[in-house]
């Protein structure tokens, strides 16, 4: 008799990805083709159990609520943007698409229920096509009336049993279209995984709007018997857009100049538009006064974001809010230029997503995020009298798992509602932290060395066959028309050095050679520090971190299953395919080896050549071994014969 409660040690959804409950795609729905989406649904039985199926689903849903400055209206509504079904994991683990493909649009959540999915076509901006007539109902039997021939059919329901206990994979693919059929599952550990092929234009996570946000979740559900109790379990997820590496935003620098009549020139410029949230920014400033007796009183940046949303024909007002506002450190006006001053200064990027929203336009323009970074100069004059001058410079605000560090709100599931509940007392950190350059003025020391740290961190969301920036254009080779040398003879004689330099100087080969010793370890020692630094090998995991790990990286079966403690360092198989029956020992003679200090390693007749073949040597018993002459001069007399 089973029991109606379902007793589980592990019940979990995870979908693959290198980051936690997050899909990364890295480029607009312009740069990537559909999207692979796929993970697995992890079981951990303690008892056998009874059950009809194990049902899966994928839900986007779009909340807003704002109000008509005109009118006074309020609107709110929760519509679905994508819905994505599987109906047993235990026969198929492909999903359909109901709703949320190419040309949908959205659709109230209530009317996405079972049975309602017909009527999307009703609702504007759906998408779906309406032209067909409505099809004749038709008699169906109801819930009341019985089977009469349900005892003559000639394939009835029965239980299928799987035949081991736990398993990796869909282990009844062939009864993907025979419905009817119950399963019992022995005790043990499952892993059912699941995919779908997205849609290119699905819309991102936006969860940091006051007035809306766009949240995915899962839901698995165990269906059992008539009279017993299901169980279900739901998991917030996260699809997270970040920039393609070839997009001209990581590319492109920005400036804006101008003059203020009678008072100052100045240039505001930036070495990328595009700005990852948590990060830290450069900003170059010169300005060049025109007035006598103009000072530096005080600096100060922040991020202005404006944002709308539109469904259908219905739009938003405009809104704007300012993120991340922070004084700037100025250097002091004693150590600044007469004639120009030249202030180089950093911005840190707010590093929440509630306070600031990556730049967006999402699915048909249904939500639009747009960023300018302005700076304010405060400036006095000899009066006393204060000015403030702004610059604006249009940005790209995005999320990089490269670069920044990146936290978001905590969302719970309501299994009964299918609700999301806001945790205020959790956080979620979807990109770690990498250390960047402090917020100081360029005039220390190390300005040099935080800079070139920023330029390799952005470097880290470029493509490395990206092509180079136009500041490196000094590296590039010259062709001279009037020298009789061919253009392949040209670029032989001449060295990718500056064009400052002689190219055929051996002052620069100097240089390169004779680097001090202590400054090349200092430098060596820096990047083994910046490649090391996100790893804490003497950290010690909790309990959630290690369920959190990735078990479903496969890289390292290949040659199946690991060995047993018994096999030592390999099992037969692998000796088997390296082409040698027998490990191949490494011998020492008194007389040759230890005076000269090399190795001679006997090969066997029947190894190979090939590169595996070199896994099977082994160091097994070097010390009873050692010095043997006997062993060793029958060694060499079977290879003389």
């Amino acid at each position: 008799m089973f029991t109606q409660h379902l007793h589980l040690a592990l019940f979990d959804i995870k979908i693959k990805s290198h980051n936690k409950n997050l899909y990364l795609i890295k480029g607009s729905e312009y740069d990537v083709e559909n999207l692979l989406f796929e993970g697995s649904v992890k079981l951990s039985l303690k008892e056998d159990i009874h059950i009809k199926k194990i049902k899966l689903g994928l839900v986007g849903e779009f909340y807003y609520e704002y109000s008509s400055k005109e009118t006074h209206d309020q609107y709110l509504d929760r519509l679905c943007v994508l819905k994505v079904d599987w109906d047993n994991l235990l026969t198929d683990d492909e999903g359909k698409i109901r709703f949320g493909n190419y040309g949908d649009g959205t659709i109230p959540m209530y009317k996405m229920k079972k049975g309602s999915t017909s009527d999307k076509s009703s609702v504007p901006g759906s998408g779906s096509n309406s032209g067909t007539s409505t099809p004749r109902p038709q008699y169906g039997r109801t819930k009341s009336s019985p089977m009469l021939n349900s005892v003559g059919s000639k394939d009835p329901s029965k239980i299928i049993q799987i035949p081991k206990s736990g398993i990796d994979g869909t282990p009844f693919k062939e009864l993907k279209n025979v419905p009817g059929h119950s399963f019992l599952l022995p005790k043990g550990n499952y892993s059912l995984p699941f995919k779908v092929y997205l849609p290119s234009n699905i819309g991102e996570t936006v969860e940091g709007l006051p007035i809306g946000t766009l949240l995915y979740k899962m839901q698995c559900s165990i269906e059992r018997g008539r009279f017993e109790k299901s169980h279900q379990t739901s998991k917030h997820i996260r699809i997270v857009r970040t920039l393609h590496p070839r997009n001209m935003n990581l590319l492109d620098s920005i400036d804006v100049d101008n003059t203020w009549v009678g008072k100052l020139q100045y240039l505001v410029s930036m070495p990328k538009k595009a700005v990852a949230i948590g990060s830290t920014v450069p900003i170059h400033i010169t300005i060049i006064p025109i007035a006598k007796g103009l000072s530096l009183k005080a600096m100060n940046a922040c991020i202005v974001e404006h944002y709308h949303i539109q469904i259908g024909e219905q739009r938003s007002p405009e809104y704007e809010r300012l993120c991340g506002k922070q004084e700037l450190p100025i250097p002091n006006n004693a150590d600044l230029e007469y004639d120009r001053w030249v202030i180089k200064t950093h911005y840190k990027v707010p590093d929440h997503l509630r306070q600031i929203c990556q730049t967006c336009d999402v699915k048909n323009s249904m939500i639009v995020v747009k960023h300018r970074l302005r700076v304010a100069i405060q400036l006095k004059n000899m009066a006393g009298h204060t000015s403030e001058l702004r610059a604006n410079l249009p940005v790209c605000v995005y999320l990089s798992a490269n670069i920044g560090h990146v936290v978001g709100r905590h969302y719970d599931i309501d299994n009964h509602h299918g609700t999301f509940v806001l945790d205020y007392k959790k956080e979620d950190v979807l990109f770690h932290k990498r250390d960047s350059a402090p917020a100081t003025p360029a005039v220390s020391d190390d300005e040099f060395e935080n800079e070139s740290e920023e330029e390799t961190d952005e470097d880290l969301d470029r493509e490395e066959s990206a092509p180079p920036l136009y500041e490196k254009h000094v590296f590039d080779k010259k062709f001279d028309m009037n020298l009789p040398q061919t253009p392949l003879e040209q670029l032989r004689s001449q060295s990718g050095t500056p064009l400052g330099s002689a190219n055929n100087s051996t002052t620069n080969l100097d240089s390169y050679f004779d680097m001090p010793i202590q400054k090349a370890f200092e430098l060596n020692k820096k990047k083994m520090a910046r490649k090391n630094k996100s790893v804490d090998f003497s950290h010690i995991p909790s309990y959630y971190e290690a369920l959190d790990d990735d078990d479903d990286d496969d890289s390292y079966v290949q040659d199946g299953f690991a060995p047993s403690y018994s096999d030592g360092s390999g099992s037969e198989d692998a000796r088997s395919r390296s082409g040698s029956s027998t490990p191949n020992r490494v011998m020492f003679n008194n007389r040759h080896n230890l005076s000269t200090g090399h190795l001679k390693i006997p090969l066997g007749s029947n190894s190979t050549s090939h590169s595996r073949s070199s896994s099977g040597i082994k160091l097994d018993k070097l010390g009873s071994e050692f010095g043997s002459p006997k062993l060793t001069s029958k060694l060499f007399k079977r290879r003389e014969k």
